[in-house]
Formats: C-alpha cells, structure tokens, sequence
C-alpha cells in the first residue's frame, strides 16, 4: 500500500484560543490517519501561541513519534477537567474575586496587589507530568524537527516575543513590536504563552514579565517563514459569522464584555497576514528569477492552506455550560456569561465532553477539506499522489 509522502519544508502554525484548541487536535489525527500514523513529525517547524503553544510544544516533545505523541495528547483533551487548568473550588475561587475586590476598593494595597484571577498552578502540573520538553533538542539532532517556536507579550518591552528553538542555529530577527530570540524551551515559555491577561498571572523571563501571546502576535505566520517553512498549515479558532442579535440589543454584561475581549485577543491576525503573504507570493511571482529583498533576504513563495470551524463554537460550548464546576458556574452566571451565545464559557469549559466533541469536529472539518488540505501536505506535484492511500 502506498502512502503519501511529505514534502519537506512544511510547517504547522498552532493559533490560540483556550479550550478550542483541542479542535487543533482532532484536525492532526485526521492527517495522521492520512499519513498512515507517521512515526516522524510530517511538520519540519512548529510554531504555538498561547493555548495554541501548549499543542504545539507537546507536539515538538514527541517528534520522533508522532502518531502515538499525537494520540496520547489527544487523551489528555479528553479527560481533562476544569480543575486541571485553574483551582476552581469555592475557597480558592471566591477568595481570589474578594482580593480583587478590595484591592479596588482600598485604591490597592500595594505589594499585595492581587495578580491574577484564577490560579493556574494544576496546568503547570499537567504539563509537567505530560509534556518533556528536554527531547526537543533529541528531536532536532536526528532530524525528526527544524525548529519549533512559541510566542508571548513582555509586558516591559510591550513587544511580542517569539521564542524558538532549532537545528542550526538561524539568526534571530526582529520586526516592529516583534522580535524573536534562540532559547531553550521550557514550561515557563509556555506557561507565558498562555496567561490569558487579568485571568492567568503573568510569568519571569529573564528580564521581563510575559503575557499571552495573542496580544502582540499580529502575523502569527510569520516565524514559521522565518525558520524555512516552504508550505504553512495554519489551524485557526476564529469564530463563525456572527449571530443577529434582538433589537435593540440589550447592555452587554460584563461577562459579555469579558468574552469580547477574549474574541478580540484570539481573533487572530491570520486573515490579514494570509492576505500579505498571498501579495509577496504575487512579487516573488513577477520577479521571476531574481526575487525581491525583504529585511535583507530573498523573498520566496510560501502556500498555506487555513483550516477554521464549521461551527459556531459559542454554540457548541452552551450544550456544555453545566458542566462547569458549580463554583465556577456561579461566578460566570454572576456576570452575565452565559446567554446569547457569549463566547467567554468556551474559552473555560477545559472539560472532556467538551474538548472530544471539538477533536471529533476537527476531524471532520479536516476530512471535508481533505483535497485541498493534502495538496499542501504533499507540496510539488512531483512528490506522491495526494489521492494514494
């Protein structure tokens, strides 16, 4: 049986978006199934930011065995739980809202300023126990991996910062409010990718304190072109068109202002950097055989092919919303999150139910988009048939 051989040069850009992302998940395993459950990593560079830069970290972790990386990644999704994220008991919860409430009250309380909302201390510990991010180096010496890469926002600098980690030793580079440095990677790498502002508390790099990657991740492309990814396969939790609400609409609460926000972070910056990249491949067209100069090297053509939900995820999360721990479920129905399909609870709901039914939906939105999808998997027309199974 003759399966489908990968190009080299692909690289799997990992959008953020809490709990949605294990979408990401079930999409891989339909292409792993493709791949016939490939022992190596199909993806040369690997790049994550925020939730996103959890997958793809874990991803890079088992590169040289990335079917059955693959899979038990995909068993930690569905059997999360809420408290494996954030402590979500009544103490630790309720008593967290009160110290943010009499900071505010009191006009602060100096070094006792509160930080974050919830405590994030059971994912460090997840990850630990799931992810070893020490074999990446294994990994990029037996050439199971190029680079991978995850970003995060240094609340000093106010710039975007990717940090990466490859064969080879590529320069790092530098764009306005963005700048990328070598590093090797560990768990507080990701855990700053992922601290959601106000929510999460930010995390000590160095010399900086770092925050969620969306907010200054504006072309989330980007550093997988830089680290020589010749195709990009971007997986991308965008929300659905929205939906018509009553006229006229009633005050937005604040768990609805809330869940703007988190839409406004993670709405991501794919669509605008896909339609700049489109416009180089254009010039790099033109120009023929002498490719224009951008920072100092040669433009080259980049396909990417972007795979979003076909749902409406706010939707999706509803059916779940009881699910939340009762504590948890208190706190969000006491501002107004639930209700009009507010896009806060699917953000939080890290629960099993939930989380499988994303990877199913994944899967299948993959398989519906499987044509195009393999064209980029398997590159130049010269490599295997797309279609050969």
């Amino acid at each position: 049986m003759n399966r489908p051989r990968v190009a080299p040069g692909l690289g799997l850009v990992l959008t953020g978006g809490g709990a949605r992302t294990a979408y990401q998940v079930g999409a891989l395993l339909a292409i792993s199934d493709w791949l016939g459950r490939p022992r190596r990593s199909p993806f040369s560079v690997i790049t994550g930011t925020s939730a996103g830069a959890i997958n793809a970290t874990a991803l890079a972790a088992r590169a040289s065995a990335f079917a059955r990386g693959l899979e038990g990644l995909a068993g930690v999704w569905h059997t999360v739980r809420v408290g494996d994220v954030f402590r979500c008991e009544r103490r630790a919860l309720y008593g967290r809202a009160a110290h943010w409430l009499w900071a505010l009250l009191r006009g602060g309380l100096g070094p006792h300023n509160p930080r974050a909302l919830l405590d994030c201390q059971p994912l460090r510990a997840l990850l630990e126990r799931h992810v070893n991010l020490s074999r990446i180096d294994l990994h990029l010496a037996r050439c199971a991996l190029d680079a991978v890469a995850v970003t995060a926002s240094g609340y000093g600098s106010s710039r975007g910062v990717t940090f990466y980690q490859a064969a080879g030793h590529p320069s790092p580079w530098q764009r306005e409010r963005s700048i990328a440095r070598p590093a090797s990677l560990s768990l507080d790498h990701v855990m700053a990718s992922v601290a959601i502002p106000l929510l999460f508390e930010a995390v000590r790099i160095d010399d900086d304190w770092y925050g969620d990657g969306a907010m200054r991740d504006h072309t989330p492309l980007s550093a997988a072109v830089q680290l020589g990814a010749e195709r990009l396969l971007v997986l991308s939790m965008r929300n659905s068109d929205p939906v018509p609400l009553p006229q006229p609409p009633p005050y937005p609460t604040l768990g609805k202002i809330a869940g703007y926000v988190l839409d406004s972070l993670f709405m991501d910056g794919v669509g605008p950097n896909l339609e700049r990249l489109q416009g180089l491949n254009e010039l790099v067209r033109r120009a023929g055989a002498e490719p224009p100069q951008r920072y100092g090297r040669p433009l080259r053509h980049v396909d990417a092919a972007v795979l979003t939900p076909s749902v409406d995820l706010r939707a999706l999360a509803t059916r779940h919303s009881s699910r939340f721990p009762r504590p948890v479920r208190r706190l969000l129905r006491g501002i107004g999150a639930f209700g009009e399909l507010s896009p806060l609870p699917s953000y939080l709901l890290f629960d099993g139910a939930f989380c499988s039914e994303l990877i199913d939906l994944g899967y299948a939105d993959a398989e519906r988009r499987k044509e195009a999808l393999m064209a980029t998997l398997i590159g130049p027309a010269d490599h295997a048939d797309p279609q050969s199974s």
